[in-house]
């Protein structure tokens, strides 16, 4: 016998109701990698296996790399290491991306998930994050020859080893080293992709204890108990600012000493006189302390 109650009916038209819903966004997320995609991206994508890396079995793929070094915010000569933040691009050709045409294909951040990219990281990193406001700040984009171009923003906090031998006349010269993590040199090669000129921002930059004094781009091989493996170097030096440690150290060092000696000047049986010069000698350095430092 069919049941007949109202609360049935009710019940039955809400399941039915919450699955029709249901159907409609489990199509559009099924859908997010496939036909919302760009016609040439979704063309593109057919038989792609971004497991494989371009050129296999046909020899290394060329990765060439640029620089844009936005700030440096912090060098610490206690944890012997400098913050960057730095602008990555990567360059490499994949034949699998070919097109007909002569413009290029600019698509969103997020589906880097569907491309293979290299597996580039920085040795030297203690502390490293990929800035994500307002989206994870990535760019593909794919020429029609293949060649895709590949930017991210990262901060960074890099080990630098410091001699502090002649501190605060010292000069230092820290590293940027960028190598692949799994393939050695039989799969990728990398390079700068205009030697110096491909790190740019340091001949800008304003720092408050250092200025930067010169810098130059190296191309080496990182060996490891598994084989060789491509690194890229940036080396640049730091010249520390003298006339910041006068003004900061020096200089209220050498005033603290001289109005320490007023209180010698005074009879000792002035006891009131000496207290009260001895507070306004520590009020008056704290001032200008303060004053130095703004």
């Amino acid at each position: 016998m069919i049941p007949t109650h109202p609360l049935t009916f009710l019940t039955l038209g809400m399941v039915l109701t919450q699955s029709g819903c249901m159907l409609p966004e489990s199509h559009h997320w099924e859908d997010s990698n496939g036909s919302q995609l760009h016609p040439t991206i979704q063309k593109l994508m057919k038989g792609y296996n971004r497991y494989m890396r371009p050129n296999f079995n046909e020899g290394p793929v060329e990765i060439g790399m640029s620089l844009d070094i936005a700030s440096i915010d912090a060098i610490s000569e206690i944890n012997m290491d400098y913050t960057a933040t730095i602008f990555l691009r990567q360059r490499w050709r994949d034949s699998r991306l070919v097109f007909p045409g002569n413009e290029s294909v600019s698509v969103d951040g997020r589906l880097v998930s569907l491309l293979w990219i290299p597996d580039t990281f920085i040795p030297d990193s203690k502390r490293s994050f990929l800035h994500d406001v307002t989206v994870e700040n990535r760019l593909i984009r794919i020429f029609s020859n293949g060649t895709v171009l590949y930017a991210l923003r990262i901060t960074a906090t890099i080990a630098c080893n410091m001699d502090l031998t002649k501190y605060p006349m010292d000069r230092q010269v820290c590293t940027l080293q960028l190598e692949s993590w799994g393939y050695n040199l039989q799969d990728v090669i990398f390079y700068w992709t205009r030697g110096n000129d491909s790190v740019k921002g340091l001949e800008t930059l304003r720092l408050a204890q250092y200025s930067v004094e010169s810098y130059y781009t190296s191309v080496s091989e990182a060996v490891y108990e598994t084989g060789l493996y491509p690194k890229l170097v940036l080396h640049f030096a730091l010249r520390r600012n003298v006339l910041f440690f006068i003004l900061e150290t020096y200089a209220p060092s050498t005033l603290l000493v001289v109005l320490s000696w007023v209180s010698f000047w005074i009879s000792q049986s002035s006891v009131p006189a000496r207290t009260c010069i001895g507070v306004t000698t520590v009020l008056t350095m704290t001032v200008i302390i303060m004053i130095l430092q703004v």
